[in-house]
């Protein structure tokens, strides 16, 4: 068992130094800190087993107060955000922990993740990685996403190995620049202009902004505002968010005229990516206005799914920037391919934020490997989208440095900075 109630004395009781090697959670916490943590990682002799799959359901996460999401056209105010965590534990006495969110879950997914996961897992190895997209990840037709699953496999991959993940992909950097990603729409220009400001002296050096405004003037004016406010500190990216819309959507809907002039004229104002103007599957027409853009980048693709589909936005040449979710598009293994071919088309690669604290961190890991890696999301906009809400089950928000970068985690597997408070009261069972 590994849950944090054990006694430590008990357990430890006629063990081998053999058997603490491979059971690190038997020992007191206070006995396995730093580098002494790292030397009672398992040594790899032995093919670790998955024993036991653990979920649970976290609902009505305080996220902020009165968060208005621009596609929203009821514009109901949002306070809370939903998650649920899933845990495989080994017969190594290691942990896989992983975790999905949105504003509202389906009911019911954590029992249908745990029976999912447990009827397939337990038993298996978590390093059959790619046996486990075939089998698994790629024939699941449930009504909740299972994608986040994988991260929890790396986890434990990560841990057998006593190495980051991104260590373990093949590092090309140790960090990554991040982007305040803004989402509550009922913002002033003026208002976000002093945003911007104190974003920078907070660590910042890019922020994302929403175009939701039915006339076009107003959604340059509040880019104009920011631009003169932080102009020459801080890149500026836009979203119109426009994926999903029809013609017969609620508008603002744009069209591939509007989203042309959209682009020039946030290019003359040096906006670093126009992302998502027009609708997922106007791959042609995407391409156009690429085409006709000298500096700014036309960004992507972050509800699209699995490999053939990003082989023919790729082949299309719809976007220079590439948005993959690892919740959404065919879990990380999936993601990193297409990172790798986005790279074959000189397109760069900066995956959606991922859902969650854990998927911020998988996208951090998988960007620390990629040659290609872009920004990193990271999702902003405190008051009404506050990173506790966002990063919940983290002893604090993931730090970003007075340069703007965010560092990879140095801890084995996802390195998640997770709360022991957090484990406890949610019954979640914590890996000494």
């Amino acid at each position: 068992m590994h849950r944090k109630n054990r006694n430590p004395d008990r357990a430890t009781a006629g063990m081998s130094r053999r058997t603490l090697l491979y059971a690190p959670w038997l020992l007191p916490a206070a006995a396995i800190s730093g580098s002494a943590a790292m030397a009672l990682q398992p040594e790899g002799v032995k093919r670790p087993r998955i024993t036991k799959v653990h979920t649970v359901e976290i609902r009505n996460v305080p996220a902020g107060k009165g968060l208005v999401l621009p596609w929203d056209p009821q514009k109901t105010p949002l306070d809370t955000r939903d998650y649920v965590v899933t845990q495989f534990l080994t017969d190594q006495g290691l942990i896989g922990t992983t975790m999905d969110g949105d504003y509202r879950l389906p009911e019911g997914i954590g029992r249908t993740v745990q029976e999912l996961a447990a009827a397939y897992f337990v038993g298996k190895d978590p390093f059959d990685i790619e046996l486990h997209n075939a089998e698994f990840f790629q024939q699941q037709k449930a009504p909740v996403r299972l994608f986040f699953l994988e991260v929890g496999l790396w986890d434990l991959v990560g841990k057998v190995c006593g190495q980051p993940l991104y260590k373990l992909w093949g590092s090309h950097s140790d960090k990554v620049r991040a982007y305040a990603a803004t989402v509550h729409f009922d913002r002033t220009a003026a208002q976000r202009a002093e945003d911007a400001q104190r974003f920078y002296e907070q660590g910042f050096r890019a922020i994302k902004l929403r175009m939701h405004h039915d006339r076009m003037a107003d959604d340059l004016k509040l880019v104009a505002a920011v631009r003169d406010a932080v102009g020459g500190k801080m890149a500026i990216m836009v979203d119109a968010n426009q994926a999903g819309k029809t013609a017969k959507s609620p508008p603002p809907v744009w069209d591939y005229n509007r989203a042309l002039t959209m682009a020039k004229e946030l290019e003359q104002m040096e906006v670093y990516w126009l992302e998502e103007p027009l609708n997922r599957d106007a791959w042609e027409d995407l391409a156009r206005i690429r085409g006709q853009l000298k500096r700014m980048h036309l960004a992507g693709a972050e509800g699209d799914i699995g490999l053939e589909r990003f082989r023919r936005i790729l082949t299309a040449g719809a976007f220079s920037y590439l948005q993959p979710d690892p919740m959404i598009g065919g879990g990380v293994s999936v993601i990193r391919k297409i990172a790798a071919m986005a790279e074959a088309f000189g397109t760069l690669f900066g995956p959606h934020h991922g859902k969650s604290g854990v998927g911020m961190l998988a996208d951090l890991h998988m960007q620390c490997a990629a040659p290609n890696s872009g920004y990193l999301e990271y999702m902003y906009d405190p008051g009404f989208w506050n990173p506790e809400g966002f990063q919940v089950g983290f002893t604090a928000p993931y730090p970003i440095d007075r340069e703007g970068y965010v560092h990879a985690p140095e801890a084995p597997g996802l390195g998640a900075p997770w709360s022991r408070q957090f484990f406890d009261e949610h019954q979640l069972y914590w890996e000494s």
